[in-house]
């Protein structure tokens, strides 16, 4: 920015190029001689030069009355020139000059005044910049990007070149440089550009102009050298490969999807997830949500990460620009721009935090074989925030990490006690190494013991490092102890060795197999949903519509929107993978263990006597929620609720809207005349017609009945006498197939939860599995696996609590 003088319309606006101004210039002798070197320095950008000129005309507006004006106004210019560059004694007389109302125009206020309040790291940002481009034009009005490129590749190595080569030395150079493309090719530059480079690194950016910077040129090796290092190279091109298409493609494909949110495709996207889970039913929803919430979480985790990566190779890029500025501007503080650009970085740290609480709020609910998938992919992000997030390695990041593992590993500190208790004995430092519990509050415990003692050494040295560092130097080393810390929480929920075989093997097919399965594509997600509807007990109808529904939901989206393709391939030969090595993973929880209380044992010490009912009611309540399994004699089956989501929704609806819905959604009545129906199938489905119509609809396929079966227990011995007692069992309509085709007096094994009544006449169960003993229909048994959230309410805060005070203090 400049001020144009109006004595001289001639003037260009930006004063960064050589112009012909008009010079300032006293004929006479040597000091008009040194007057006349002044003038040309300060066109030729020199700040010095550009401070005596604009000090001088200032000292001699009063000897001059008549051209004052004029001499002010150009004083102004000159100090706001060199202020631009970081004089500070030139910004010092410009603001004077602009509280005293010298050489202030409308020309130039404007000027002025972001001159002024212009950061003081920018000009000298600035100044370095045109220092850099004066370097290398060698007089000329534009610079090549090799030229650039070589500067900087130069400067980054420590090589300080002169500023001008003997003229041997160009010629040498010239002859070997066979390729004159590598030395004056590429895009041009003005002096324009090195600024605005140099205004965006100050604000805490990668200039743009970095892009056109060449990497360095590689020294020439030896074809077996090249031969070694070929799958070195290869691996570094598949990491930068990977790293840009989590961090950039798919982080843009997301943030354009979520773009078009607006109310509408809410709206339909609440719809649909309504829709799946009255399809699924809310007992297979509430067992399925926990594993999709852990791999949504993983997935926010490793993108989170690949920012990081991203952001920590824009780091270095960053860092380059400031070995240049600061090379042509020593006073220039570096590390204080480079702070702007750290803090500038904290939205995927946050992100990666949100997503471990969800994550670890997710791991206890989840099948530990499901957890066991994530493990590739959790080495992996600890090998890579390990070494390539932080900015340096030190030893004590290795350290640190060593210490905190040996704290929350119990196979690492119970070998350190294992080998350092019998050095200790009788010595009275014994105490230190064995655990002792102290109950601070509720179930809260504090923990004393060798890895209670590691935890409090690596919280110290955290503490120090936090203090002296600062915590933007500290958070990636954190980033790296959290994802080493969930590996080891994976690590131990292996039983056996050739659990992480299935994992490996799904992960190196999910690398290589989405490249050669185009097909597969389309039609997978349809097939995989069809079978999950199949295997849930759906019909062949609902089934086969969800199948066509994905196969062209699938193929309008590769059609019309290309980039959906790099987004679902992974993940969806990841669930193919895990469908057809372990189908049942993430819809079977691990078996819940019963008690081994007996229903001889329950009615000898809670069936209630005529004078005690209130004592074995308070003397048994603790046994609510207890697993229990009996056998019993059915005496009756009823439904005592029927709950229908998608009627009590169409119901408010109009008519007209209600019957077509219900036609779509719901069944229709079906002919009456069908040999396949017996007798008093037939009479009930003329009933029902004669009473609804026989084009009617209904929604019967939506219901979810509650059963109330009616058990009768016998006690072969008992301290009050033998005897025939009931309980109730509470089922769902997952056991519907099972209590519909009950018959009195059947004989049933089952097992379920104490839940009401306990200690007095008829206790009820709700019932987690059932199956036939002697039956008078082939029935298959049933089980029902489901979160019990009373209880598992609190897993998912427990684990957090653990995870981030353990070992010190546990719940």
């Amino acid at each position: 920015m400049s001020a144009t003088l109006p004595s001289d319309p001639t003037i260009p606006v930006n004063s960064q190029r050589k112009t012909s101004r008009r010079q300032w210039s006293v004929q006479g002798g040597p000091r008009g001689l040194l007057q006349r070197m002044r003038s040309q320095l300060a066109e030729d950008g020199c700040p010095e030069s550009q401070l005596v000129m604009g000090r001088t005309l200032l000292q001699q507006l009063d000897s001059n009355q008549e051209t004052a004006d004029e001499d002010a106004r150009l004083a102004v210019f000159w100090l706001t020139q060199a202020s631009l560059q970081g004089n500070k004694e030139a910004t010092e007389l410009l603001e004077n000059c602009l509280n005293n109302n010298i050489g202030i125009c409308d020309h130039n206020y404007r000027d002025i005044r972001e001159c002024l309040e212009m950061d003081l790291q920018e000009k000298l940002a600035r100044g370095a910049a045109h220092l850099l481009f004066s370097r290398l034009s060698d007089g000329n009005d534009f610079i090549s990007s090799s030229s650039l490129s070589n500067k900087v590749h130069n400067l980054v190595k420590g090589v300080e070149e002169e500023d001008k080569l003997s003229d041997d030395h160009q010629q040498e150079k010239s002859e070997d440089c066979n390729n004159l493309e590598e030395k004056y090719g590429g895009e041009r530059f003005a002096e324009d550009h090195l600024i605005s480079a140099s205004v965006f690194y100050c604000q805490g950016h990668v200039p743009p102009l970095h892009r056109y910077i060449t990497p360095a040129p590689s020294s020439a090796e030896s074809h077996l050298v090249n031969t070694f290092m070929l799958p070195v190279r290869l691996i570094v091109e598949i990491y930068s490969s990977c790293v840009n298409f989590l961090g950039v493609n798919l982080t843009n494909f997301f943030l354009r999807l979520f773009s078009l949110a607006n109310p509408v495709s809410s709206f339909v996207m609440v719809l649909i997830l309504s829709y799946l889970i009255l399809l699924m039913g809310t007992g297979q929803t509430s067992t399925v949500l926990p594993g999709i919430v852990s791999c949504i979480s993983l997935f926010v985790m490793i993108l989170s990460t690949a920012h990081m990566l991203l952001l920590r190779r824009h780091f270095d890029a960053f860092h380059t620009w400031s070995v240049v500025f600061s090379y042509y501007c020593p006073e220039l503080d570096v590390d204080k721009i480079e702070n702007k650009f750290k803090t500038r970085c904290w939205k995927p740290y946050a992100a990666l935090i949100i997503a471990i609480f969800f994550y670890l709020g997710s791991v206890p609910l989840t099948s530990s074989k499901f957890i066991i998938y994530y493990l590739p992919a959790l080495y992996l992000c600890s090998a890579l925030t390990l070494f390539l997030v932080p900015e340096r390695l030190n030893l004590w990041q290795f350290v640190s990490l060593a210490v905190h593992l040996s704290a929350v590993t119990p196979s690492v500190y119970n070998t350190i006690n294992h080998w350092v208790l019998p050095f200790v004995k009788e010595t009275g430092l014994e105490l230190a190494f064995t655990l002792h519990q102290i109950h601070l509050w509720e179930n809260v415990k504090l923990n004393l013991g060798i890895a209670s003692m590691f935890h409090m050494i690596w919280c110290l040295c955290c503490g120090i490092v936090l203090l002296k560092y600062g915590i933007v130097f500290f958070m990636p080393h954190l980033v790296s102890l959290m994802w080493c810390h969930l590996s080891v929480l994976a690590t131990q929920m292996v039983t056996d060795g050739d659990n992480l075989l299935t994992p490996i093997a799904t992960w190196c097919v999910l690398v290589i197999l989405p490249f050669a399965t185009p097909l597969v594509l389309t039609v997978a997600p349809g097939l995989i949903f069809a079978s999950l509807c199949l295997k849930l007990g759906y019909d062949l109808y609902i089934a086969t519509l969800i199948l066509v529904t994905g196969i062209a939901l699938t193929w309008m989206l590769r059609q019309f929107w290309p980039s959906f393709t790099i987004v679902y391939k992974v993940v969806l030969m990841g669930v193919i993978l895990i469908s057809v090595l372990q189908p049942n993973l993430m819809l079977k929880l691990p078996t819940q263990k019963t008690s081994r209380l007996m229903w001889e044992s329950y009615k000898n010490t809670c069936w209630p006597t005529k004078n005690t009912n209130a004592a074995s009611v308070h003397r048994c309540l603790p046994l609510q929620g207890t697993l229990v399994n009996w056998q019993g004699t059915v005496t009756q089956v009823e439904i005592v609720n029927v709950q229908n989501i998608p009627q009590s929704i169409l119901g408010v609806l109009p008519e007209f809207v209600e019957n077509p819905l219900k036609c779509y959604i719901g069944i229709k009545s079906r002919p009456c005349h069908s040999n396949k129906l017996s007798l008093d199938e037939r009479e009930h489905c003329h009933v029902l017609q004669n009473a609804l119509g026989a084009n009617a609809c209904t929604l019967e396929n939506w219901n979810e009945y509650t059963f109330e079966i009616n058990i009768a227990m016998t006690s072969s011995s008992w301290k009050f006498g033998s005897g025939t007692s009931l309980i109730k069992i509470i089922a769902d309509d997952v056991f519907r197939e099972f209590a519909l085709g009950l018959h009195l007096s059947d004989e049933v094994d089952f097992i379920g939860a104490l839940d009401k009544n306990i200690g007095s006449q008829n206790p009820s169960l709700i019932l987690s599995s059932i199956k036939c003993i002697n039956c008078k229909s082939k029935l298959s048994s049933l089980s029902k696996h489901t979160l019990q959230f009373q209880r598992d309410l609190w897993v998912a805060p427990t684990f957090i609590f653990n995870f981030l005070m353990g070992p010190v203090l546990t719940i």
